[in-house]
């Protein structure tokens, strides 16, 4: 790989933001509904401690910090595919707008003047205003956490390359409810939508040397 294309360019060469994704009571919490339905949540609540000191760090050095969670209501649910596939799936009815389960799990919310980005497919760039927002902070480059590896970890990193961000996914910040979906998802954005690095790479390269302006 070209050192032109390595964490440490990408994130202090190009001005970057920490994206933290579906990190919600619903698919942490152990009272959340995914858990109620029988998912071991307990890979997703182990990475709360790398999430928060991510968050943390990218605090101290000025970068922007973007929380994306799903919400869901009668109304985006809509009548077509998306719904009706869950449904005949039994996916769990999570993240109800307003709801306990919709909220921010643990030390993992948004201060007041960082934003919420609220929307209801895998995406975090489907129907939402999170590109106008980024290009407002002049981010180029974005940084990964959060759940689920293979569903809206990489759906948004897919649509985050295609309209010319950088994609940087930390290796020990993201997992899935299903195993054999992690690594298959983690080399398919390593090979096509950004870079997977190690948690202690992007630290080093953010300690080392602080955001630019």
């Amino acid at each position: 790989m070209s050192e032109s294309y390595k964490v440490h360019s990408l994130v202090t060469e190009k001005k970057s933001a920490l994206l933290v994704v579906d990190m919600q009571n619903d698919f942490v919490h152990g009272d959340g509904m995914f858990a109620h339905d029988g998912y071991d949540v307990s890979n997703y609540q182990r990475l709360e401690p790398t999430i928060y000191g991510m968050i943390e760090t990218a605090r101290e050095h000025g970068i922007p910090v973007v929380f994306v969670s799903m919400a869901h209501n009668e109304s985006n649910d809509g009548s077509g595919a998306w719904r009706k596939r869950r449904l005949a799936k039994g996916h769990p009815n999570s993240c109800r707008e307003g709801t306990w389960g919709a909220q921010q799990y643990g030390r993992l919310s948004p201060l007041s003047h960082e934003a919420l980005i609220k929307k209801h497919r895998y995406s975090g760039f489907i129907g939402t205003d999170l590109d106008g927002r980024l290009k407002q902070l002049q981010i180029e480059t974005l940084v990964l956490v959060g759940i689920n590896t293979n569903t809206c970890i990489e759906s948004t990193a897919r649509d985050a390359h295609q309209l010319d961000y950088h994609v940087v996914l930390v290796n020990e910040a993201t997992t899935a409810a299903y195993e054999d979906a992690i690594t298959p998802s983690l080399t398919n954005i390593e090979r096509h939508f950004g870079i997977v690095v190690e948690h202690n790479e992007w630290q080093a390269a953010i300690t080392g040397q602080t955001q630019v302006s």
